[in-house]
C-alpha cells in the first residue's frame, strides 16, 4: 500500500473496473440513444410549429436547469440567474479540501442549454403585468417558474462567518484551513456533519468544534445514522456542543447563549436556512408564509402554481424555495421540475394537471469524508464504505446528463 493512501482507496479501483463497461452500456442505450432521438423527433416538430409560448426560469440550480432542458425545445425559454454555471451542490463540501473537485462539478449553463436565453443577473421582483423585473430591464413571460433557492442566514449582525453554500466560496477557504488550528462549525444537520467529516478527513491534526442547537446530529434520521455519525465524528476528535447556539462574536472569539466562548481561526455557518423570496414581497406578498419557521416559504398549490388569496395558474414555483414539509434535496427539486415543466406543457394542450404527491421516504446519502458514509431511507440507515461509493456513482450519474 502506498504511504499515506487511505485503507479504503483500494476498494476504488476493482469497483470502478468492474463497473466501467456496465456504466459505459447504460450511459450508451439509457442515456445518449434516447436523448439524440428525442431531440430529433423535437427538431422535427420545431419546423412545423406556431409562435411558441416565453417561458422565463428564475434560477439555474438542479429545479432550474431540468425544467429549461425538459421545455427548451417546445417553448422560447429565459433563465435568469446569478451565476453562469450549474452546480452539482451534494458536492461542494469536497472542494474546501480538494480545491480542484471544483472543475468536475460545475457546468456552465450554455454547456448543456442551446435553446435557452441565459442572463446573468438578480432579479428585483415580479409584476402583476406578467414581466421579471431587472435592474435595467422587463422581461415578459406567458409562464413563470420561480427555483430562486435558498440561503444561509446569519444568526448575529456581525460578519466573519463563511457560510457552507458555494463551491467557489468554499474553495477559497482551503488556504485558511490549511494555515488555522482550530475550526468552527455552526450547525449539527447534514450540511454541517459532512463538513466535519471533510475537514477531519483530510486534516488530521486540525482541532475542529461543532456547535449544534439540538440534543442530537441530524436529529430526524434514524437512530443509527445518528449514532454513527456522532461516533464518527468523535473518535477523530472533534468536539461537539449539543443545545446551544452560536449567537455572536468578537474577532475570533465566537459566544454561545449558554455563555461558552469558543476561540477559533475559522467559522463555518451550516444552519438557518431562509428562502430566497424577496422577489415576490412587492407585487405577490400574499403568497409568502408568515408563520414561524416557515417565514418567506412560497405557497403552492398541489400543482405547484403559486397559491395566495387566489391561485397564479401560470406562476409555478419549485426547489428549495417552496412550502413543501420535505427535506431540501437535489432530488426534491427535480421532482418538482420534472412536474411543472409537463404541467406546463399539459396547460399548452388543455388537459388535466398533475398534482405533486410527496413520497413517504426518499433515499439520502451523507458522507463523511471520501471513505465514510450514511444510506438513509425511512426508518433504515445502513452505513460504512459503501454508501460513499454510492454517492460517487450518483454524482457521476447525474453529471453525464449535464455533459
Amino acid at each position: 500500500m502506498t504511504r499515506g493512501m487511505h485503507p479504503y482507496a483500494l476498494l476504488y479501483y476493482p469497483f470502478y473496473l468492474a463497473c466501467f463497461p456496465v456504466f459505459t452500456l447504460w450511459f450508451i442505450f439509457i442515456v445518449l440513444i434516447p436523448r439524440l432521438w428525442y431531440r430529433f423527433r423535437l427538431s422535427l416538430r420545431l419546423g412545423k410549429s406556431a409562435e411558441r409560448k416565453h417561458v422565463v426560469i428564475v434560477g439555474g440550480g438542479f429545479a432550474g436547469s431540468e425544467a429549461a432542458k425538459y421545455l427548451e425545445h417546445e417553448f422560447d425559454v429565459t433563465m435568469v440567474d446569478l451565476k453562469d454555471f450549474w452546480e452539482f451542490t451534494p458536492s461542494v463540501l469536497r472542494t474546501i479540501v480538494e480545491p480542484v473537485h471544483i472543475r468536475g462539478i460545475q457546468v456552465l449553463h450554455n454547456k448543456y442549454l442551446k435553446h435557452t436565453n441565459i442572463i446573468q443577473a438578480q432579479v428585483q421582483s415580479i409584476s402583476r403585468d406578467q414581466h421579471v423585473v431587472l435592474a435595467d430591464r422587463k422581461i415578459p413571460f406567458d409562464y413563470l417558474i420561480i427555483n430562486s433557492g435558498s440561503n444561509y442566514t446569519q444568526p448575529f449582525k456581525e460578519g466573519g462567518v463563511i457560510a457552507a453554500a458555494r463551491a467557489n466560496t468554499l474553495r477559497e477557504s482551503y488556504y485558511t484551513i490549511r494555515k488555522v488550528n482550530h475550526v468552527l462549525i455552526i450547525g449539527g444537520g447534514i450540511v454541517g456533519v459532512e463538513l466535519a467529516g471533510e475537514i477531519i478527513s483530510h486534516f488530521k491534526n486540525k482541532k475542529v468544534t461543532l456547535v449544534h442547537s439540538q440534543a442530537a446530529l441530524i436529529h430526524r434520521f434514524p437512530e443509527r445514522a445518528i449514532k454513527y455519525c456522532e461516533n464518527y465524528l468523535k473518535k477523530r476528535g472533534v468536539e461537539i456542543i449539543y443545545n446551544e447556539r452560536v449567537v455572536g462574536h468578537n474577532g475570533d472569539v465566537f459566544i454561545t447563549n449558554q455563555g461558552r466562548k469558543i476561540t477559533t481561526g475559522a467559522a463555518f455557518l451550516c444552519t438557518g436556512i431562509a428562502p430566497n423570496s424577496n422577489l415576490l414581497k412587492e407585487e405577490y406578498e400574499d403568497t409568502l408564509v408568515d408563520q414561524v419557521p416557515r417565514v418567506g416559504y412560497v405557497r403552492t398549490n398541489d400543482f405547484l402554481q403559486l397559491q395566495g388569496r387566489e391561485v397564479y395558474p401560470n406562476i409555478f414555483a419549485a426547489g428549495d424555495v417552496v412550502d413543501v414539509k420535505e427535506e431540501k434535496l437535489a432530488q426534491v427539486a427535480e421532482d418538482h421540475a420534472y412536474l411543472v415543466a409537463e404541467n406546463i406543457k399539459r396547460m399548452e394542450r388543455g388537459v388535466n394537471l398533475l398534482r405533486y404527491v410527496s413520497p413517504e421516504a426518499r433515499p439520502i446519502l451523507i458522507s463523511l469524508g471520501k471513505f465514510h458514509g450514511v444510506f438513509v431511507l425511512g426508518d433504515f440507515a445502513f452505513t460504512g464504505p459503501f454508501p460513499a461509493l454510492l454517492k460517487e456513482a450518483v454524482e457521476w450519474k447525474t453529471l453525464v446528463r449535464y455533459w
